[in-house]
């Protein structure tokens, strides 16, 4: 496995690979921006909360269930208003952008003739939002987002994902690599098939680990 501490390093390291599979969240983009937008929709709906926005995030960063704590410490009881905000952060239409230099480098890949894919954990929605924000259909030739497979049970590190862009981009596994930023299930299945990996060791990621 090879490690990289910026995205856009893994175009030196793909030159024998002939499908180009990336992570999506801390990857492509920060998920981080991904939260800042849910939780400014968020603080929308509850302006009796003063500064809702810094609290949540705040909260966030604590990693407490911000919704819960910022609710609980204004004294609010409502399992309407907890819905309420549920729905406002899950179906945002999400101010994000990729990482700088992203469009430019998956426009070189494609240029190479190289088939390029996204494997994503998480809810449809949010990562169907998160995908048009970003402009992504456009860039990229397969998408495949584990929970529309089965539910949360084939998020990796389940293998069928892999195995499912292995057939549609008709590309063996030894000439597919993965990119991702998670090491505790990101290449668990793409090394177990025989893939190429490319850890990006992204150190603003929410699950970045020394």
């Amino acid at each position: 496995m090879i490690t990289i501490n910026s995205i856009l390093e893994v175009q030196d390291y793909i030159d024998d690979y002939e499908g180009i599979i990336f992570d999506l969240d801390d990857t492509l983009y920060g998920e981080k921006q991904y939260v800042r937008s849910g939780y400014k929709e968020v603080a929308s709906v509850i302006p009796q909360v003063d500064r809702a926005y810094d609290k949540l995030y705040e909260a966030f960063l604590r990693h407490e269930n911000a919704i819960d704590v910022v609710l609980a410490s204004a004294g609010i009881d409502s399992e309407e208003v907890k819905a309420l905000c549920l729905k406002k952060y899950r179906y945002q239409e999400p101010d994000i952008n990729l990482y700088e230099g992203v469009d430019d480098l998956l426009a070189a890949i494609r240029e190479s003739r190289k088939k390029i894919g996204i494997i994503t954990d998480g809810r449809p929605e949010g990562q169907r939002a998160k995908i048009k924000a970003l402009g992504l259909e456009k860039m990229v030739d397969h998408i495949i987002i584990t929970d529309e497979l089965g539910g949360i049970d084939f998020r990796k590190p389940c293998p069928v994902a892999f195995k499912k862009m292995h057939e549609i981009m008709g590309v063996p596994y030894e000439k597919l690599v993965y990119i991702g930023d998670n090491m505790h299930k990101d290449f668990i299945a793409p090394l177990e098939l025989g893939m190429g990996a490319i850890h990006f060791k992204n150190v603003d990621g929410l699950y970045y680990s020394k």
